[in-house]
């Protein structure tokens, strides 16, 4: 039997865009090419962005581009109850085992 763990992630690399790109990028990648990183645990992981550069979900998310563009814009039109709401879902993913009551 397996488990299931939801990533929330594709693991798959994407292009975010210049303001994340790295200037230091692994021999052979684009410099703004990352691995989707699983937001299962984000909750636990801050600063947030591969540098730690953001020290908020807010601005992780404004900081993101290239392929993720879309998103970060679809988040950018959301009013200040939207992101909020979207900001605690986020940080409600946490590695932490849960509390189950068996009966």
């Amino acid at each position: 039997t397996g488990s299931y763990v939801a990533l929330f992630s594709d693991l798959k690399r994407h292009d975010m865009g210049h303001t994340l790109a790295d200037a230091r990028p692994l021999d052979g990648l684009p410099a703004a090419a990352f691995l989707t990183r699983p937001l299962w645990g984000l909750a636990d992981s801050a600063p947030y962005l591969h540098d730690g550069r953001a020290l908020t979900l807010d601005e992780a998310i404004v900081a993101h581009g290239g392929e993720a563009e879309e998103s970060r814009n679809a988040y950018a039109a959301l009013n200040d109850d939207g992101k909020r709401d979207l900001q605690i879902f986020l940080l409600s993913l946490t590695r932490m085992p849960r509390l189950r009551v068996v009966q």
